[in-house]
């Protein structure tokens, strides 16, 4: 074959991968029936912040729904404060400590210069304030995507991203039912940047699966994911205590590509006590540490640490947030004279989804469906209104 059909045959080949791969289906399914809503804290008990709002906005009490306000203007942005028991919005004293601000014509509402879709309550908990953005699930996940995945990868990546997205979402507000937010926008969720990170193939990705989440037995399930799992995920019984099939561990062979499949940190004994010490471990040197026993995923339990004739032992969670570098909990200690080198697996707590290991399946061609069923074998997927979660 001539040097110029094998060239043009190799294009087609490398096209044909983008296209299956990378390229956005055009195709989505729209329902149109009343939306899942959210309640998603972005700040808690602050002393101030910054709101505007393109359009005129009404304002309620939260606990009798009555109009406080009709048509609240922002000429400019405006200091929004406690006032004894109450809130103040601008020069607005409003007889109430929880109001709920309401964008006419669903337009935009800034808080501290960020945008988001929906409504936004403000809540004097007299520590402060909580500012709680009310909103759609499907444009939550909007703000979720972006944050959670690289919005570059495969779509079948993204898909299985946004299902269990959804699914946890769900499951945490039927949880936090009584409370006031159901969600935050950090790590300790799912991060969310409202409609300044929305992009758009993350958009169709949550268009494309809409109200799809997963569940067993009958019951929605908390999703849970992680970035990388260093290969196998974790049972949740381990983690926190949560006994279900879907989130027993498995095995996966994925996630090597992750920059964090493999690591090593290196820390001074100085540089341990100080930050041992900060979480108020009673400690004033420290003469050795040695890892514990291990989990069925090969993370670590507890660790001990010898100070004078002392052992203490800490979780290896606890370990882990009071010494803060550790990548995830699945890691071998050595010490040297001055210092301990760290060598671990994986990035985060390892219950679920390995997002780079869905990165990984969808490169081989995977579907979503055959992504989930892997990391949460036992679960399947269906219709978020058919399960009729009440919140």
């Amino acid at each position: 074959m001539p040097m110029k059909k094998i060239k043009i045959a190799v294009t087609f080949i490398f096209i044909f991968v983008l296209l299956n791969f990378f390229l956005v289906p055009l195709k989505t399914r729209f329902i149109g029936k009343r939306a899942f809503q959210l309640r998603v804290c972005l700040e808690h008990n602050i002393d101030a912040f910054e709101l505007y709002s393109e359009s005129r906005c009404d304002v309620y009490d939260l606990d009798s729904s009555g109009l406080l306000y009709k048509k609240f203007r922002f000429n400019d942005p405006v200091e929004v404060i406690p006032e004894k028991n109450n809130v103040k919005l601008g020069n607005k004293v409003f007889d109430s400590g929880t109001i709920r601000i309401s964008p006419i014509g669903k337009k935009i509402i800034t808080v501290n210069g960020a945008d988001y879709r929906g409504e936004l309550i403000v809540i004097n908990t007299r520590e402060g304030l909580d500012v709680i953005n009310v909103v759609d699930m499907e444009d939550y996940l909007k703000g979720v995507l972006p944050c959670e995945m690289n919005r570059f990868w495969p779509f079948a990546a993204l898909k299985s991203q946004a299902i269990a997205s959804r699914s946890f979402a769900a499951a945490m507000a039927r949880r936090k039912k009584g409370e006031t937010f159901d969600l935050t926008d950090d790590i300790f969720s799912q991060v969310y940047g409202g409609k300044d990170s929305e992009r758009l193939r993350t958009s169709r990705a949550v268009q494309a699966t809409k109200n799809k989440v997963l569940a067993y037995k009958g019951n929605i399930l908390a999703a849970y994911f992680h970035s990388c799992c260093g290969g196998n995920t974790r049972d949740a019984v381990d983690a926190w205590g949560e006994e279900k099939r879907p989130l027993k561990g498995v095995r996966c062979l994925w996630c090597k590509w992750s920059p964090q499949f493999r690591w090593q940190v290196k820390m001074t004994t100085e540089e341990i006590l100080e930050k041992l010490k900060k979480k108020n471990y009673s400690m004033d040197r420290i003469d050795k540490i040695v890892a514990g026993k291990k989990d069925s995923s090969g993370r670590l339990k507890y660790v001990r640490v010898k100070s004078g004739n002392k052992w203490f032992e800490l979780s290896a969670k606890n370990f882990r947030i009071a010494v803060g570098r550790l990548k995830s909990e699945k890691f071998r200690i050595k010490k040297y004279p001055r210092f301990y080198l760290f060598s671990g697996y994986g990035w985060g707590h390892g219950v679920g989804m390995c997002q780079w290991g869905a990165f990984g399946m969808s490169l081989r061609g995977k579907s979503e469906e055959s992504i989930l069923k892997h990391y949460y074998p036992g679960a399947e997927i269906v219709d978020l209104r058919d399960l009729k979660v009440k919140v």
